[in-house]
């Protein structure tokens, strides 16, 4: 008994990754200004630079034909079923009824059992947690196994990011309501840390970069617990940035392992060009 786990693309990480540890994902689509895309069609430089040049960012999700296919695909050699990981990031956004829709045809067409889960966090979170699910999978856990890590690493799982300015959310009409529910005031005087859950929330405001990245680290080590953990590196065209966020992460946090991603349409067109941060969860035990 073997299962398959599907994500979609918001979580970012390399091709050689995805392969290397089973995953498939459905490609988010979105459109800028008047073209539709969908994710991996345009290279990081050409989506940020479109974005800085005042073109409006819808995110669509991924479509039930686009699911469809990739539960097909992943299906094929796993006899316990596909779990698939659907985020959350974005209330608009049509992703998880589709994934729904799509599982539930396959199941009634082609007796093909497909579990969705709408998890409560997106990119880099949204990524610990599928490389935590594809560990158990690897190890010959069944259906159970899968499902019960997933409540374990999403109970630990968690995102935040830095951006080194608010233009990002400003020019997605973000900044006022962001602002009013932080109750940190005038978050343009600062470096902002932000959780990136559902939507995207700001926790802290720092003095400068360093500071924010202390914040970002505290606020890991306390979730985590000095538990073994899975991390995820992400960033906007800021390597060096996320190379440094890396090391402190690799020293401060017990990491099992720890992956850089570049971040994608879905939290990189709220925050921008420039913004950084950190995905984890706890690492799962390996099944019995």
């Amino acid at each position: 008994m073997s299962v398959a786990i599907v994500c979609d693309s918001s979580v970012d990480l390399p091709a050689e990754v995805l392969e290397q540890r089973g995953l498939r994902t459905a490609p988010v689509g979105y459109s800028l200004g008047s073209r539709i895309y969908q994710q991996g069609e345009q290279t990081h430089e050409e989506f940020y630079e479109a974005l800085a040049g005042g073109e409006t960012l819808i995110i669509n999700g991924v479509n039930s034909d686009s699911w469809e296919a990739v539960y097909r695909a992943a299906a094929e050699g796993h006899d316990d079923g596909v779990v698939c990981l659907c985020q959350a990031f974005g209330s608009n956004s049509p992703s998880f009824d589709f994934a729904e829709y799509a599982a539930r045809r396959l199941n009634h067409f082609e007796e093909l059992n497909v579990r969705v889960h709408q998890t409560p966090r997106s990119t880099a979170g949204q990524a610990a947690i599928a490389l935590a699910l594809a560990r158990v999978a690897q190890a010959d856990g069944d259906l159970q196994a899968v499902e019960s890590a997933l409540d374990h690493a999403t109970g630990s799982a968690d995102i935040f990011m830095i951006a080194p300015n608010v233009d990002g959310l400003d020019r997605a009409g973000e900044l006022p309501l962001v602002t009013s529910s932080s109750g940190l005031g005038p978050l343009d005087f600062g470096v902002p840390v932000f959780r990136a859950r559902d939507r995207i929330k700001a926790v802290d405001l720092a003095d400068d970069a360093e500071e924010a990245e202390e914040m970002l680290l505290n606020r890991a080590a306390d979730i985590l617990g000095g538990e073994p953990s899975i991390v995820v590196v992400t960033h906007a065209l800021a390597p060096e940035a996320a190379a440094r966020l890396r090391d402190k992460a690799t020293a401060r946090l017990n990491a099992d392992e720890v992956h850089v991603t570049e971040l994608g349409p879905t939290v990189g067109g709220m925050l921008g060009a420039g913004a950084w941060g950190m995905g984890f969860c706890n690492a799962p035990e390996p099944p019995t």
